[in-house]
């Protein structure tokens, strides 16, 4: 090769890396065992806007308990449990912008030959605050909640017969949408308290046959021959998400409203979990709902799980 042609060749290499040194100035490489990450890297000022997300997955075997569930059994029972959380924020020094999606699909197996989609939760939350003054906010919030799969009712026939099933709900029936304008209080370490001055309640169901599938006059509030109720009142959120000791997460989320007509709803779900190592986690949810709709006893679910967690 002329001396000519090498000094091309070397001059088109340095080119090359030149360019990819530059292109990846604006990249940042999270490399770990478990992911390949690839995001911008964008300067937390005070005059710029940061991102951040998080994504975790997690499947394991649960001892599953509910009181005053469909069926009111409370023995007997395994859950499978498969659960996936996305975040997403928008930040700067006074605005922020987080979404919060949930996904939870756990199949329960009763020994008497049962098995159904038993959790069966998807929320999306989001929440857009302006700090006002230290650690006070003016916030606007939206939590929306469906299932996924149907919902179904066992109960024996009379006289000992075949099992009977019947729906009770299934895919946006009910679909539930809590909106709410305030104040925000940011509580430390990690947690937020949301006091919805102005808030409201939009119920939905996409299937209106469930009245008759049911036998029901009124579904979650709504009354036969609608598909739709929208209540106003006032609304209390509390979320509270704080790693303590970097081994323990306490996550808390709980959901008051109190509708002009009606009493309070409360959605209230309590969660530990203890990281034994990089893949295996175990935890300790408690979950408490009420709604007078729906039912006038609380009805309380708690799952002791052990299994595979992927956080990123």
């Amino acid at each position: 090769m002329t001396g000519g042609r090498k000094r091309l060749m070397l001059g088109l290499m340095m080119t090359f890396f030149l360019a990819l040194r530059l292109g990846a100035q604006d990249l940042c490489w999270d490399d770990s065992v478990n992911s390949l990450v690839l995001r911008p890297v964008i300067p937390k000022t005070p005059r710029r806007f940061s991102l951040c997300n998080e994504f975790s997955y997690s499947i394991s075997v649960s001892g599953y308990y509910c009181l005053n569930g469909p069926e009111d059994k409370t023995t007997g029972q395994m859950a499978f449990l498969h659960s996936l959380k996305y975040k997403f924020g928008i930040s700067s020094k006074r605005f922020h912008l987080t979404n919060d999606l949930v996904h939870m699909l756990g199949l329960v197996y009763y020994f008497d030959s049962i098995s159904k989609f038993q959790t069966d939760e998807n929320t999306l939350t989001t929440r857009i605050s302006c700090e006002i003054v230290k650690r006070i906010q003016l916030s606007v919030s939206s939590v929306i909640t469906t299932r996924i799969f149907n919902s179904w009712d066992v109960a024996h026939s009379p006289g000992g017969g075949p099992l009977i099933k019947t729906i009770s709900s299934s895919f946006l029936t009910p679909l539930i949408c809590n909106f709410s304008g305030g104040l925000g209080i940011n509580l430390m370490p990690a947690g937020m308290l949301d006091i919805g001055i102005s808030s409201a309640k939009l119920t939905y169901i996409r299937d209106r046959g469930i009245f008759d599938k049911t036998g029901l006059d009124s579904f979650y509030g709504i009354e036969k021959g609608r598909n739709y109720s929208l209540e106003y009142g006032i609304s209390l959120h509390l979320i509270i998400d704080w790693l303590i000791f970097k081994k323990i997460q306490w996550n808390c989320d709980m959901l008051l409203f109190k509708g002009d007509k009606s009493s309070v709803d409360m959605t209230f779900k309590n969660l530990f979990a203890y990281r034994i190592n990089r893949f295996l986690k175990t935890s300790l949810q408690t979950r408490v709902f009420y709604n007078e709709d729906v039912s006038r006893r609380i009805r309380m679910e708690s799952l002791l799980s052990f299994g595979f967690d992927f956080h990123l």
